[in-house]
């Protein structure tokens, strides 16, 4: 869960509010050395950032922009980062500790952060997000919670979430959910996979239908050398593939390299028997748009039948599954 945190340096009131806009002010504590801070907007953060003078650990910074606007405020000298909301008060804001102080919504933000910054485990992590997306519906902290929590939700739980109607959903942070939900709809379990055909490492083009709907159940691992999860996870998908492959269980790797020699390296030195697959065109890769990948490591799990029943399967949950399917 940090790891998508760190992609902020990279929530609400009801929604005629959300328009307006108010100022805020913050007065801030860095640390002693810093000397230059970045402010963006969570839900826009490739704008240009704003930058903040410190002088002696203190600055102070003030504006406007719209109401429950989610601002994050990087230290990049000492690799830290905290988070406010715009909400016409006066923030005070610890960077030290990630604490900010000034009104309900951004205390509540406080106390998330808290919790998240106290634990290295993703469970306890969600957790703490799923709490205070519970708590907060009424606020922008739900909108922040529900923006790093979207990627943990399977298609039906996001689903679910989004036509709920409750306030924070009309918040920008909210439009990532939304994007997330389309781009889960193309691989959804109950739907039949999609055909595309990419080339073996050998160069020889091969159709996915090849191996996906022809009698067996056959994990499709959305994969590249080059990401890290993807091959700490590889273990796992590969423990599962000798486990089950005498009874007929299949992996088929659709691989987001660019560097041949790369993708055919990490194959050969994890020892990864399956098939293997990719047009070598990184994030342009047909597999991606075909299917809405927007992270990876990603996978489907697809019956005899070639119906999508399950989808990003990763650690023990891969494990359980085919063990449901399987008997043993």
């Amino acid at each position: 869960m940090k790891k998508i945190l760190t992609l902020a340096a990279f929530l609400l009131a009801a929604v005629p509010q959300l328009m307006a806009q108010v100022s805020f002010t913050v007065k801030g504590t860095a640390k002693p050395d810093a000397t230059m801070l970045m402010m963006g907007d969570m839900a826009n953060p490739r704008a240009q950032a704003e930058t903040i003078e410190v002088k002696e650990g203190q600055f102070t910074v003030a504006g406007s922009k719209p109401d429950g606007t989610v601002m994050f405020i990087i230290d990049q000298q000492n690799r830290l980062q905290s988070f406010f909301i715009v909400d016409g008060s006066t923030v005070t804001l610890d960077m030290n500790t990630d604490i900010a102080t000034g009104s309900h919504q951004n205390e509540e933000l406080s106390k998330l952060m808290q919790q998240m910054n106290a634990t290295n485990d993703d469970d306890a992590q969600e957790a703490a997000l799923r709490q205070a997306l519970s708590a907060n519906k009424d606020n922008a902290v739900a909108a922040f919670a529900l923006s790093m929590l979207m990627y943990s939700m399977g298609y039906d739980e996001l689903k679910q979430t989004l036509e709920s109607g409750d306030a924070y959903l009309s918040h920008p942070l909210c439009d990532q959910a939304k994007q997330q939900l389309k781009a889960l709809e193309k691989r959804a379990p109950g739907t039949m996979f999609k055909d595309i055909a990419e080339a073996d490492t050998l160069g020889v083009n091969h159709k996915l239908s090849e191996y996906v709907g022809r009698g067996q159940y056959v994990l499709v691992d959305f994969w590249a050398s080059w990401c890290g999860p993807c091959m700490q996870e590889m273990p796992n998908v590969k423990a599962n593939f000798e486990k089950y492959r005498e009874k007929g269980f299949q992996v088929v790797g659709l691989s987001f390299d660019r560097n041949a020699d790369a993708w055919k390296k990490a194959i050969r030195e994890k020892g990864l028997n399956w098939v293997h697959l990719s047009d070598l065109k990184f994030w342009q890769t047909v597999a991606a748009e075909t299917y809405g990948i927007r992270s990876i490591p990603s996978s489907i799990l697809c019956d005899p039948q070639g119906k999508i029943i399950a989808v990003d399967l990763r650690g023990p949950k891969l494990g359980e599954k085919l063990k449901e399917i399987y008997g043993f």
